[in-house]
Formats: structure tokens, sequence, C-alpha cells
């Protein structure tokens, strides 16, 4: 859940500042670099977005498997919450997913899900 949360904030943050951005950066003589320009434009609005909506998914998938439902589901935020590309928090999803995963592994707690 704080994975998500903490997603969807920091992604919700970045395109505030990546529409803000180009007011600020035509007053500046510093030269861009390739890889800021590549995520400037429609990539990043649309990256931005399919990362927001996968926080969701991430979201869902965790108060679901706090309420003992949709194992599946669970099992696929659990992954989605360790891809580094799709959430900034990849410091925080990838120990977090790796330990949902392995309570998710455990036969008891598989057949505590309905």
């Amino acid at each position: 859940i704080v994975v998500a949360i903490l997603g969807a904030i920091v992604q919700l943050i970045s395109l505030i500042v990546h529409f803000a951005a180009p007011s600020f950066m035509t007053n500046s003589r510093m030269p861009q670099e390739a890889w800021a320009n590549m995520f400037s434009g429609t990539i990043g609005v649309v990256s931005g977005i399919i990362a927001i909506l996968l926080s969701g998914l991430v979201l869902f998938g965790a108060l679901k498997m706090k309420k003992l439902e949709n194992y599946g589901l669970a099992m696929a935020a659990s992954i989605i919450a360790m891809i580094p590309c799709f959430s900034p928090c990849c410091l925080l999803g990838l120990p977090i997913g790796i330990w949902a995963l392995v309570v998710l592994s455990k036969p008891e707690v598989k057949s505590a899900f309905h």
C-alpha cells in the first residue's frame, strides 16, 4: 500500500513538473541532455500516466491482499511493485515485493484466500 501511494505521489509531482518545466527551461542557458529530451513531451506524459495507473493497480491488489481476496491480483501487484521502470520507489518496492511473493507462496497463506 505504501509503495503504491508513494509511487502515485511521485508520478503526480513528476507530471506537474513536466508541465511547469518548459517555462523554466526556456529561460535557462544550459543545454539539455539527450536523455532528458527523450522523456519530455508526449512520451513523458504517457509514461507518467501509465505509472499512475499501475500504482493504482498495485494499491488495489494490496488492499485485496489485506482482505485475503483475489490471490492472482495479489501476486500480480507484488510483481508490478518490484518493476523499477514503473515504480519510482524501486528501492522500497523491490524488497517489499519479494517479501510479499515469499509470503504469498506459502501453502497456508494461499489456502487462506477466498
